[in-house]
């Protein structure tokens, strides 16, 4: 199938008022929630997340980082970091760290969170990255040199192409949330990278040797400069399905479900209609499921000692 011309339209002049449901889409969910507690605390909020295997590895608000075992459903190991913003990764067995700041670095860890190899990001502003078969590769915030929005490297980062030149365009308005964070790259079987283009709405697919469009997300709203999709994410994609969650600051937000023909068939408000409300959830599609993870506050049992808080982890089959 020929994905070079697929145009999504989310209709945002007359959407439903109806809450989007994830029932409509997908199996009732297992959910395993963890706590937090004093040996392994957490900030209350979640900056990023990844899984592999049974583990999942929860970044906070405040740059800790947990290794969760998922069957267990306990936080077994933590680390602190100490630069102003870290992005997450992984591959083969090891988990990656980016360090995004004015000096950009790869840190490179064991699944007990041994450091074994970092790596000098240059001539790059990276806000996100993605580790595959054959390198890295990284979202570039603002075009240094001859370096695009995309850059490829291979594992030890001395060689590179680039793709996506941004010379002389307007930046839309967008939260500095949605690109620091693992989100913006799917990882798709034989190598293949798909990226989500925060900026322009735009999909692309790294088949290993070209970053190719294709497709783009838009409106019925005609004009471009009005087009209120400013905080768009691509959250789920599986056999020619597409969910987004997107949010404007006029009040619009909800979610938004296609089909393999492209069609829209499930829309609706999602959460309060807050920039905040946006990012309640963290979404993570792992293999065919899609994981939707975040902070609750149990309820108090009896006189057993009280957890302060737990994440709560959903995994979704599509139907």
């Amino acid at each position: 199938m020929d994905f070079s011309t697929v145009e999504y339209t989310i209709p945002v002049l007359e959407r439903s008022s109806e809450t989007f449901s994830f029932d409509d889409f997908f199996r009732k969910p297992r959910r395993v929630n963890v706590s937090f507690d004093d040996e392994f605390p957490v900030a209350g909020t979640i900056s990023d997340v990844v899984f592999t295997g049974r583990y999942a590895f929860l970044l906070d608000g405040n740059r800790r980082l947990s290794k969760i075992d998922l069957r267990k459903r306990r936080v077994v190991d933590q680390r602190q970091f100490k630069r102003s913003q870290v992005v997450l990764s992984y591959y083969d067995k090891h988990l990656y760290v980016l360090g995004v700041d004015e000096n950009c670095n790869i840190y490179e860890y064991d699944m007990n969170l041994n450091l074994t190899d970092s790596i000098y990001v240059r001539n790059m502003n990276a806000s996100s990255f993605c580790r595959f078969k054959d390198g890295f590769i990284f979202l570039n915030r603002r075009e240094t040199g001859n370096r695009g929005k995309y850059v490829v490297t291979n594992r030890s980062l001395t060689k590179g192409v680039s793709f996506v030149k941004v010379e002389g365009r307007q930046y839309k308005r967008y939260d500095n949330r949605l690109i620091l964070s693992s989100e913006v790259f799917m990882r798709r079987p034989f190598g293949k990278v798909l990226c989500f283009d925060i900026e322009n709405n735009d999909g692309y697919r790294y088949d290993g040797e070209q970053l190719r469009r294709i497709f783009h997300v838009g409106t019925d709203i005609h004009d471009p400069a009005l087009s209120p999709l400013n905080n768009l994410r691509l959250i789920f994609a599986s056999k020619g399905n597409c969910l987004f969650n997107y949010y404007h600051d006029d009040g619009i937000d909800g979610m938004a479900f296609f089909d393999k023909n492209h069609n829209l068939v499930g829309q609706g408000p999602s959460y309060d209609a807050t920039v905040d409300g946006l990012f309640k959830y963290k979404y993570r599609q792992v293999g065919k499921k899609l994981v939707r993870i975040h902070m609750v506050v149990p309820e108090r049992r009896g006189t057993y000692p009280y957890k302060a808080s737990q994440a709560q982890f959903e995994f979704f089959r599509a139907k």
